[in-house]
């Protein structure tokens, strides 16, 4: 019996609890802080218990992760450098669907020292969305070709039908990583210069996407933090543009720029919203971010001028809810408390679906001097009561890289990403199986450049 220990049990654990216990020799044990949905998964699939754990708790963890084979941390990532210490200590496999931080990447010689495998960036965006990219590279390379361009952007959001809100975005878990993520610098390389998006300057920097007229989405990118480290990490010397992006329906990014405008994308701590505080109503909570001018005769009127009479702006102020009578949770912070007003305001809703969109965007250069622009899609969508686009495209993939390494398929020791042909291609065909798969479409004579209209 090969024992896999799952460390949380948030809505990507279902597909790859489902998949793994496919097999009867898959003992499953689910450890989370939220013994509802450990329980909830126990009692849908075969071979598969819950029990309570703090993954801050070395003693609870040193013991759960010595009687497993294989570690799976859908923890928060800075909790993953805990968990691999066990792992390490125990020789057990772990894998994670994450980015591989500067202190896992730290431990890569303990591992190897171990003989164990830590197993990363296996999910959608890091995950597939790699795996498609070095597929095409190594085939460019095997010809004799050049990548001279890659752009990469990414999007899980509502189904169309479902995109009703100002943001046109809905929440399946905390918004915290999303509203910080439009906080942080970027990084991109473009026909060979380096350009830098300071902190605080992304939203204002997103361009509008022409990538799916035939569906007839209008949609906006913006990049990701540092993607000029990925010329490394994909082998491409000399490539000229170089940017992973975070794709968005239009208009989230101006409403975005207005929440900021108003202050409530701040981490410091208000004095309003600290435990123990009177009651607050939002509208009262914008009342002391907004220092009124004196001809307002308003809050509506105040908050209207601050946001430069912009009327899109206002349009989503109001759609959210900021200047009603809605009570406010307390969370030290705005942005704390608008992430769990947004966490009530925006989810789905019984039978929606959400959808998964990434475009890679190729730039190639033939021995023969001929140019192509190569696109590689990826559309999936959710299945209304059922496993939503983004856990199938993040849990399904982490399952079958899981049993590649239970098998032993998965060989390489220490820190691994799925960058190489050996793990890529085995995941690539399985997850075609689970109607998971990419399609490819190439133009002749097209270069391939960042898009420059700005929304």
């Amino acid at each position: 019996m090969n024992r896999v220990l799952v460390l949380g049990s948030g809505y990507v654990c279902g597909p790859l609890v489902e998949y793994l216990t496919r097999e009867a020799r898959v003992a499953v044990t689910i450890a989370t802080n939220v013994l509802e949905q450990g329980y909830k998964l126990s009692t849908t699939y075969p071979n598969t218990s819950a029990i309570s754990l703090d993954v801050k708790d070395p003693v609870g963890l040193e013991r759960l992760v010595s009687s497993h084979d294989l570690v799976v941390s859908f923890v928060p990532f800075q909790l993953h450098p805990l968990v691999a210490e066990q792992c390490i200590t125990h020789k057990v496999n772990m894998l994670t669907s994450s980015y591989v931080s500067p202190q896992l990447q730290a431990l890569h010689e303990k591992a190897c020292e171990a003989g164990i495998s830590m197993v990363n960036e296996v999910g959608l965006d890091p995950g597939i969305d790699h795996m498609l990219a070095v597929q095409c590279f190594d085939e460019v390379q095997r010809k004799g070709g050049k990548v001279t361009s890659f752009q990469s952007w990414c999007g899980g959001l509502p189904a169309t039908e479902c995109a009703t809100n100002p943001l046109k975005y809905k929440f399946s878990w905390s918004p915290l990583n999303v509203l910080m993520a439009t906080k942080n610098p970027a990084k991109y390389l473009e026909n060979g210069q380096v350009v830098e998006i300071p902190a605080g300057s992304l939203m204002q920097s997103a361009n509008a996407m022409h990538l799916y007229p035939e569906l007839g989405l209008e949609m906006e990118g913006y990049p990701n933090r540092d993607s000029t480290q990925y010329g490394t990490v994909y082998g491409l010397a000399g490539v000229q543009t170089l940017l992973r992006g975070t794709l968005r329906y239009k208009g989230f990014c101006h409403a975005m720029v207005g929440l900021t405008d108003l202050g409530l994308l701040s981490d410091k701590p208000h004095p309003s919203l600290e435990p123990g505080t009177p009651p607050l109503k939002w509208k009262e909570l914008v009342a002391t971010l907004v220092s009124p001018p004196a001809e307002s005769p308003d809050l509506t009127s105040a908050v209207y001028e601050l946001l430069g009479k912009d009327e899109e702006k206002m349009k989503a102020v109001e759609g959210l809810r900021i200047l009603s009578d809605d009570p406010v949770d307390p969370q030290r912070t705005p942005i704390g408390a608008l992430c769990s007003h947004l966490l009530q305001q925006l989810v789905y809703g019984p039978g929606e679906r959400d959808a998964v969109f990434l475009r890679h965007i190729i730039g190639i250069e033939w021995p023969d001097q001929k140019k192509e622009t190569r696109h590689i899609d990826l559309t999936h969508y959710g299945v209304p009561y059922g496993f939503s686009a983004m856990a199938q495209c993040v849990g399904k993939p982490a399952a079958i890289a899981a049993k590649m390494v239970l098998s032993g398929e998965i060989r390489k020791k220490g820190v691994v990403r799925p960058t190489t042909k050996d793990v890529y291609m085995p995941i690539l065909e399985r997850l075609k199986l689970e109607g998971i798969e990419a399609t490819v479409t190439k133009l002749e004579g097209i270069e391939a450049t960042v898009t420059k209209h700005r929304t």
